[in-house]
């Protein structure tokens, strides 16, 4: 837990600080990339180590996957911020593969009800959670074969949004309700059998509280 304190407040909240710092400067954005901080901060709630590697392979050696959304100053020109969690697939045995996690990891970094810094991990058995697995099974058969089958260099992405910011939501959403999409749809990350909360921490006045570990 100490060093997970330690790693938000040194990659995260004092980095945020710095960059800050540069964008007033520069005029570029001082949002900072979660993606590898997201994968150190899960081997330190878990104790199941990377794979060493850049890039490629594994995000934890038992072959687990790790994703982060990052709601930290991603603002856009129109003030709204719609980080997800992508799963991008270019082979048809890669899109397959996320029924097979043997679990899957979903970081969010947002900012809690009071505006302080708020970091949440839930623990995802993919084989376990019905609605999830069932949703993808849809997108599957109604984008993904689809795409495979008829182009050469196909690419897809099934898109999770995490709880919005700034609030208590504890679901994923999945779906716009248009007529030629996806039916809108709250996918439960804390129901303790497909999904469970396994980190929380929040920031205040420089000072990151753990109350899930």
């Amino acid at each position: 837990m100490e060093l997970a304190k330690d790693l938000l407040d040194e990659q995260v909240v004092r980095q945020r600080i710095k960059l800050n710092h540069w964008s007033s400067i520069t005029a570029q954005s001082a949002q900072i990339d979660t993606g590898y901080i997201a994968q150190h901060l899960v081997s330190l709630q878990t104790q199941i180590p990377g794979q060493g590697m850049r890039g490629k392979g594994d995000d934890l050696s038992d072959g687990s996957e790790v994703k982060s959304a990052n709601f930290l100053d991603s603002l856009d020109k129109k003030g709204a911020t719609a980080p997800r969690w992508n799963f991008t697939a270019v082979t048809r045995e890669i899109m397959e593969r996320f029924l097979d996690y043997p679990t899957l990891y979903l970081l969010s970094m947002d900012l809690n009800t009071l505006g302080n810094f708020r970091t949440r991990i839930w623990k995802v058995n993919v084989s376990r959670h019905r609605i999830l697995q069932d949703r993808y099974r849809e997108w599957m058969a109604k984008l993904g074969y689809p795409k495979f089958d008829n182009e050469r260099k196909a690419s897809v992405n099934f898109q999770l949004f995490p709880p919005r910011l700034g609030t208590d939501e504890n679901f994923a959403r999945h779906g716009n309700g248009r007529k030629n999409g996806f039916s809108k749809l709250h996918i439960p990350l804390e129901d303790g059998i497909g999904s469970t909360k396994v980190f929380h921490a929040e920031e205040e006045n420089g000072i990151i509280t753990i109350s899930v570990f």
